[in-house]
């Protein structure tokens, strides 16, 4: 048996998914395949709940996590995350592994738990969309030994984006570009706006089924998809920083300074007019907006296009993100990885692969 102690940053809507899923799947786990995954540890944003001994048991009752944060002899105030990980570090416990699920500035926590060779499993983007020194420290440290850091959901939730570009440039080939609409929230809204309404409305909507952030700005100014099209860069050997990539939001700079979300989602009607011109343009010419990003030539853009509707990226529907690699083995006709790639679930599913993966590297395992 080969039993992996958990310490998870995070306990939001990604992070209460992978609890959820850890916890109902281990036992059959350990049954089919021999390997054990223990929460030791769980950090929210002011309280943190630990217990060497385990914590699994008490998180399969309902409301579990819950009952841990009123538990006075486990829970403690979260001290931030770098002190957290020096107190963590200071007495390990055996086989730990530390999972990620903010979108924190976590990039010395990384660092730190990767140079007491601590394996990490993440799906924030952050640290390695940081400075290119941190991503290039984080990568050696990460392959020292055997592989170290796990980090597949931060480009493609739960599709296999970065293995795969990562097994191109692995085998020799050369990737001349990607292209691709890597954020399910944005897709859904261009997707919308191919059969009618109000961009506001739309987004509206979008926010109330829960695919936004909390303050849909974070998803509309571009950032998140640009520090995605950052990885795949980087992982076909782009040296570049995140302040020199092009990146055209969705709304104006102005509108995005709206001092809070209720005052921004009020002016969003403003650019209600200049969509629906944009759309109708699109369609008189067979085309539809997709927020694409593209990596090319040493540069890297992320903005809104306006594609064919018969494209690989026209083609998309709802939430579903694509990535299209046209490589020199795959020239004429470019690799797609398409499908669902948003949604707690299916990003806590992810982080799930990645943990087995991690799992069974570290033990050894050959199991497939």
């Amino acid at each position: 048996m080969s039993k992996l102690n958990l310490f998870q940053f995070g306990k939001g809507n990604i992070g209460g998914a992978l609890i959820r899923q850890v916890v109902d799947r281990t036992g059959s786990l350990a049954e089919a395949s021999g390997l054990c995954f223990e929460y030791v540890g769980i950090c929210g944003r002011d309280q943190v709940v630990f217990d060497p001994g385990g914590l699994n048991e008490a998180l399969q009752v309902t409301g579990g996590l819950d009952r841990l944060l009123d538990d006075g002899d486990r829970r403690a105030a979260y001290p931030g995350a770098v002190a957290m990980m020096e107190r963590l570090l200071d007495d390990p416990p055996a086989n730990l592994c530390v999972i990620d699920t903010t979108s924190a500035d976590m990039t010395e926590v990384h660092l730190g738990c990767l140079r007491r060779g601590i394996p990490v499993v993440t799906a924030n983007k952050k640290p390695i969309t940081d400075r290119s020194s941190a991503y290039e420290e984080i990568q050696r440290l990460g392959r020292a030994r055997r592989m170290r850091y796990w980090y597949e959901t931060t480009a493609g939730a739960g599709l296999p984006v970065v293995s795969t570009v990562k097994e191109l440039v692995d085998t020799g080939d050369v990737v001349t570009e990607i292209a691709g609409c890597l954020s399910g929230t944005l897709g859904y809204i261009c997707s919308r706006l191919d059969s009618g309404g109000a961009f506001s409305e739309i987004v509206r909507e979008a926010k109330e089924l829960g695919f936004t952030e909390p303050d849909p700005r974070d998803d509309l100014n571009g950032m998140d998809v640009a520090r995605k099209a950052l990885i795949l860069a980087r992982e076909i050997g782009y040296r570049l920083e995140i302040e020199e990539l092009e990146i055209k939001g969705m709304v104006s700079d102005a509108l995005l300074e709206a001092p809070s979300v209720e005052a921004f989602m009020d002016k969003l009607t403003l650019e209600d007019a200049d969509y629906a011109q944009r759309v109708q343009s699109c369609g008189n010419n067979g085309q539809v907006l997709r927020f694409v990003a593209t990596v090319g030539d040493d540069t890297c853009r992320v903005g809104l296009e306006s594609v064919d509707r018969e494209s690989p990226l026209g083609s998309l529907a709802g939430p579903d993100n694509m990535v299209v690699c046209t490589t020199k083995r795959y020239r004429d006709n470019p690799l797609i990885v398409r499908g669902p790639g948003a949604g707690p679930e299916v990003t806590a599913g992810g982080l799930f692969g990645d943990l087995i993966k991690a799992a069974r590297m570290l033990s050894g395992s050959n199991h497939p």
